[in-house]
């Protein structure tokens, strides 16, 4: 197969328009030539990635597959080649993968400070589970992490981070367990339960359940909170998350600590035996200084 990156760019411009004449338009080209270079690039690789209809187009499920890998390969592409033109100004891209999290603040602040201060820098800020982090920083879609919880991440350059997270319930105060002001989890037993996909985050209940782990209903798992909270809401379960997060606005929709109180770490992440580019060396120079100023 001999896909070119400028066939990538087409065909991701068709998905972001859905019609081929605004497409053509902002890549700066004919509309039949690009019509014939989607065409040629479906016939490449043997399946229709979109559904032609009179004015637009829709993806097909090999479009959509196409589409998230396409993505990866020119954010690789691009970064490699930032890389490889690297001078001492800050400049580029820094991609970042996490878990939703308010202890992020300090973090993200950082950021947009770096971003404030050099015009030509950008940061990408993906919402993203721990194994999605691992697997994208292995790939060198992401140039760091944040990984939350407990993880063997002797495969990556690692920095922990002093912020914690704290893990409480949310629910509709018309539950009975809405009398307590503490929610220990055996008393979500036979609760619906909905929590976070993050890999680790079922088996640190489960240890802590003991005999009773089976008897936990899990009846979804997201990674963003909230989504999970209105799923919560709306069917009378418990959403088991962080503290302080952004959930639905209901006054009848509340929250309890956990008893024993359940924390998970945050540690950033990134590659090892990595050449930097001077953006993301700039990023950790700082986040190391400001935590040895605290």
């Amino acid at each position: 197969m001999n896909m070119e990156l400028r066939l990538l760019r087409y065909f991701l411009a068709v998905c972001d328009e859905r019609n081929f004449t605004k497409a053509a338009d902002k890549m700066h080209v004919s509309q039949p030539a690009l019509s014939k270079q989607i065409k040629d690039l479906e016939n490449e690789l043997g399946v229709n990635l979109f559904v032609r209809e009179h004015r637009k187009v829709s993806l097909t499920q090999e479009g959509y597959f196409l589409r998230d890998r396409a993505q990866d390969i020119l954010n690789l592409t691009d970064a490699t080649k930032k890389s490889l033109q690297k001078d001492k100004i800050i400049s580029g891209v820094l991609r970042i993968g996490a878990g939703e999290s308010s202890q992020l603040n300090k973090v993200m602040k950082l950021l947009g400070e770096i971003a404030i201060k050099y015009p030509d820098a950008q940061i990408d800020i993906d919402d993203a589970n721990s194994d999605q982090i691992e697997e994208k920083i292995d790939n060198g879609i992401y140039d760091f992490g944040i990984i939350m919880g407990n993880r063997d991440l002797s495969n990556f350059e690692s920095l922990v981070l002093p912020e914690k997270n704290q893990f409480v319930a949310y629910f509709n105060q018309s539950l009975p367990l809405a009398q307590k002001e503490e929610i220990t989890l055996h008393d979500l037993v036979n609760y619906p339960i909905v929590m976070s996909k993050q890999s680790d985050f079922l088996q640190k209940f489960k240890t802590e359940l003991g005999n009773d782990a089976d008897k936990l209903q899990i009846i979804a798992k997201s990674n963003l909170l909230y989504n999970s909270s209105l799923l919560a809401h709306e069917t009378n379960s418990v959403l088991i998350g962080y503290k302080d997060l952004f959930v639905f606005k209901d006054p009848n929709f509340v929250t309890r600590p956990l008893s024993p109180k359940i924390w998970d770490p945050m540690t950033l992440i990134w590659k090892k035996n990595s050449v930097m580019s001077n953006l993301c060396t700039k990023f950790l120079e700082d986040l190391k200084a400001q935590l040895n100023a605290n």
